[in-house]
């Protein structure tokens, strides 16, 4: 976890959630609610990527729908890489340790 980027795991809740009153006012609903010490609440614009978009989306005042990603910021065992990140760690360390004693003695 060298940067802060590393630390989030997200999942993409919600999708086709349209730019719309309805929308924004359940957006605003999941941010009121949500547990902000442990979740980040992202938005992303959707539609066609014809005239404003990227290859990953588009900017909010041009999307037609949208996309909600609930990204953890806590690293304990609810977290998504939480396994994935201590195996690593572990077969780090064993490696480490492996290289150690292949060493030639006296050298």
């Amino acid at each position: 976890m060298d940067n802060k980027k590393n630390q989030f795991a997200c999942v993409h809740y919600f999708h086709k959630i349209p730019n719309s009153k309805e929308g924004w006012d359940f957006i605003k609903g999941i941010r009121k609610f949500i547990n902000k010490d442990r979740y980040k609440v992202r938005i992303l614009g959707r539609g066609s990527r014809k005239k404003y978009g990227t290859q990953s989306f588009i900017p909010l005042q041009h999307a037609t729908n949208y996309s909600v990603y609930i990204d953890h910021k806590i690293m304990d065992r609810n977290h998504p890489d939480f396994l994935s990140r201590k195996f690593y760690k572990v077969r780090s360390q064993v490696s480490e340790l492996s290289n150690f004693l292949n060493q030639p003695i006296g050298e």
